[in-house]
């Protein structure tokens, strides 16, 4: 069974509802993302150079990393044929484009500079005043969509709920965009998604507890 290198409520956290939502068996191997300790002993670095999530280690010994692509191959793994996307259909494309906006425009492009402890709060601010951009095409999508590929939950959602789940603690202002918080509402509410947010803050607790100083 592959190995998720897991840290709380980082965009793996992403690559867990994928599985969840796609029927995906994976193991989980937490990790302590500031001091990049393993739960189970050694180091996110012995794992990724880069020292960072998403990471899924097959038993072969291979490993594939970047998040868009873990979730993309968990989405093509599902039996689920309400998730599951043939790479045959027209959809499997809009939902690598979705992927792809999640990874650049949001998780990179805002997130990466906005929880950046070295950024100045200006640099911060600059920032976060580029969402409401990207926040419009998203608004515009969902016009009559209950999620990114029409009334499916899909591996895109996935990576875009992620996004969700920190915005606030982002201080990205997305009130401004009905169809936006209505899907945030409804993606957060699923009883898959909730349960494993529950799961990372009890998760979350106890690596604080082993590995902060």
């Amino acid at each position: 069974m592959p190995t998720l290198f897991h840290a709380p409520f980082t965009c793996s956290l992403a690559a867990r509802f994928a599985a969840a939502e796609a029927g995906v068996e994976l193991e989980i191997e937490p990790l302590h993302l500031r001091s990049k300790n393993l739960a189970a002993g050694g180091s996110l670095y012995d794992v990724n150079p880069l020292g960072q999530v998403s990471v899924l280690s097959f038993d072969d010994g291979t490993k594939l990393t970047e998040t868009s692509a873990v979730i993309a191959w968990i989405q093509v793994q599902s039996k689920d044929n309400d998730f599951r996307i043939s790479p045959d259909s027209p959809e499997y494309f809009q939902m690598l484009r979705w992927l792809a906006f999640c990874a650049t425009e949001l998780h990179k492009g805002l997130f990466r500079v906005v929880f950046y402890k070295e950024a100045t709060d200006e640099v911060k601010d600059r920032v976060r005043a580029l969402a409401p951009l990207r926040f419009q095409i998203i608004e515009d999508h969902l016009n009559g969509r209950d999620y990114l590929l029409g009334n499916r939950f899909s591996a895109a959602d996935a990576y875009l709920t992620w996004f969700f789940v920190l915005s606030d603690h982002a201080k990205v202002d997305h009130s401004a965009f009905p169809n936006l918080n209505a899907y945030r509402a409804r993606a957060l509410s699923r009883p898959t998604i909730a349960a494993l947010i529950d799961d990372d803050r009890a998760l979350d607790r106890r690596l604080k507890e082993l590995f902060s100083a």
